[in-house]
């Protein structure tokens, strides 16, 4: 079982240089036309985002366009009526590499187990929370890191998803979160929006916010808290079961 800790997340942006673009544009040919794809899964600007990051020649010249047309949700799933159409104004070599990565993608959101735990951390040391062996691993690894001796488990839960959830864990704290499967292999699930608030200080405040990927059977250290009604912090693991 891998695991990892992820603390601070740092977005890289990748350069690509004027040689490569030239080279590109050799390879892509004819004349730019209007194609239409139906979408019935896929959110039609996500799909706009996908395609841009998956094919880059589509940012290299203003004459190449996407443009986004939204219908709204099908009644259930399998639909035949599509919930948008993302249409591209490209040469017909980027078109067949447009359509295969839609074909690959435009799918019913894959479903996902996750364990969620919420603990507190103290500078008093205790015993061992009674937590998943990946739970207890990615605490010792961050017993280095923090200034916490002692860890005290105040919930858990097994939550299944599709896509977006919303959740209570202990007391008066709630999350929610969403994910997408990704292109990376090692780490296929892009978890985005993690927040996690507060329902006993005023204003409900967010005391996480954050996004990460993850790996199956990894369990993560989401962040830590220190909320104002607490001396400890609070720190939440979370582990994509399958």
């Amino acid at each position: 079982m891998r695991r990892s800790i992820l603390l601070v997340l740092v977005l890289i942006a990748s350069v690509i240089s004027a040689a490569p673009a030239r080279a590109a544009e050799k390879t892509v040919g004819g004349d730019p036309v209007w194609r239409a794809y139906p979408l019935h899964y896929l959110d039609v600007r996500e799909a706009g985002l996908l395609i841009e990051s998956r094919v880059p020649e589509m940012l290299m010249h203003e004459e190449r366009k996407l443009r986004y047309e939204v219908l709204g949700g099908t009644d259930a799933p399998g639909d035949a009526r599509p919930r948008g159409y993302l249409q591209a104004f490209a040469e017909e070599g980027l078109h067949d590499r447009i359509a295969a990565i839609l074909a690959e993608s435009d799918h019913p959101p894959q479903t996902h187990v996750f364990q969620m735990v919420l603990l507190e951390a103290s500078s008093e040391a205790s015993g061992v929370p009674d937590v998943s062996a990946g739970a207890r691993a990615a605490l010792d690894d961050l017993r280095g890191l923090l200034p916490f001796k002692g860890y005290r488990l105040i919930d858990s839960a097994l939550v299944r998803s599709s896509n977006h959830t919303e959740m209570s864990l202990g007391e008066g704290y709630d999350i929610t979160f969403a994910f997408r499967v990704g292109p990376s292999r090692e780490k296929p699930l892009e978890v985005e929006r993690f927040s996690m608030y507060s329902r006993n200080l005023e204003g409900h405040p967010a005391l996480m916010q954050t996004s990460f990927s993850a790996g199956i059977g990894e369990t993560v250290v989401v962040g830590t808290s220190t909320p104002q009604d607490k001396r400890g912090a609070l720190v939440v693991l979370m582990t994509a079961v399958e």
